[in-house]
């Protein structure tokens, strides 16, 4: 019966495999000249940076101590190493892509298929031993998954090396490394994709800020809605900021609109907003329906700067400035 071990535990000892087998893959990768031995060591390696750095994503969760200077503590963290991790991906997927053309163009002999074929098994059952101790782990499980992929590749390069006699057997290491690369693209470009898009602090996926400000614009009391931001602070959480101009004076009615804005934007998928109420003292009072409607559209038009002027020397350091 296998014991029970945490997350830590889990993750330390697949990084402890992941090190070894890394080592070990990359030396027979150069001895033997096999590319596609030398190119899943590297894939490895960019799981091993994951993992490296899950573990420390959970190690400085459970920690709550965070630098003053960092006012949304270490929220950020595991998204800017998955950025980093896929930026290396890529680099890597991309050079050994160019490396496995110049391959086929100047073929090379592998020197020891049957040793790159061992290495290959025992990379798959390193593998199997991974998602077991991952078990539930869906991020990890996948990086794993693919390495499995790539150990099958390698193993059936080595087996066509190994078991063929004609020359154009060694073709085989190339196409297998070349194959490997474009997993690793493929598998690269989403994570920086996504990791970038929340470091640019777009608004989450299916949030159209044009839905959201007609919405809140719709709510009895709202004159108007400006400055309106909406962004990911990291894979899990979204926060917004507008400035909600109002006729009212009272505080109190401030504080019940400010409940009623708050569920739209829970309706969203956004539970952390700031709200900066304007007061503006316009009243319409018309009895007939066509001069209201565009009294009111004249009305939001000239409400849609922010009424609290800072002066010139701010307008070029606002945020939409």
């Amino acid at each position: 019966m296998m014991p029970k071990l945490s997350r830590t535990q889990r993750l330390g000892t697949v990084i402890g495999i992941s090190t070894c087998f890394f080592l070990a893959e990359l030396s027979v990768g150069f001895y033997t000249h096999s590319l596609a031995l030398v190119a899943d060591a590297f894939h490895y390696l960019n799981d091993l940076v994951g993992f490296v750095i899950a573990l420390i994503a959970i190690r400085v969760s459970a920690s709550a101590d965070s630098p003053k200077a960092l006012s949304f503590g270490w929220q950020r963290a595991q998204l800017l190493g998955a950025f980093f991790n896929g930026v290396l991906l890529l680099t890597l997927g991309i050079s050994i892509f160019l490396q496995s053309i110049e391959r086929f163009i100047s073929l090379q002999r592998v020197e020891d298929p049957k040793l790159m074929f061992i290495l290959g098994c025992v990379g798959l059952g390193l593998n199997i031993i991974s998602v077991l101790f991952l078990h539930g782990m869906m991020g990890a499980l996948v990086h794993v998954i693919g390495d499995a992929a790539n150990n099958l590749g390698v193993m059936a390069a080595a087996l066509v090396i190994w078991l063929a006699h004609y020359d154009g057997r060694y073709y085989a290491d190339p196409a297998a490394s070349m194959g490997i690369s474009v997993m690793i693209l493929l598998s690269s470009i989403p994570i920086v994709r996504r990791a970038g898009l929340i470091l640019l602090e777009s608004a989450p996926n299916g949030v159209d800020l044009g839905d959201v400000k007609h919405d809140l614009e719709k709510i009895p009391g709202v004159l108007a809605i400006h400055e309106l931001h909406i962004w990911r602070l990291n894979q899990h959480k979204s926060l917004a900021s507008v400035h909600v101009v109002i006729s009212d004076h009272s505080v109190s009615h401030f504080l019940k609109l400010a409940k009623i804005i708050n569920e739209c934007f829970h309706a969203y998928g956004i539970h952390s907003a700031t709200l900066q109420p304007e007061v503006a003292a316009i009243t319409i009072e018309s009895t007939d329906i066509e001069v209201e409607i565009e009294s009111r559209s004249l009305r939001r038009r000239s409400l849609s700067k922010c009424q609290i002027i800072c002066g010139t020397l701010c307008e070029e350091l606002t945020c939409c400035g």
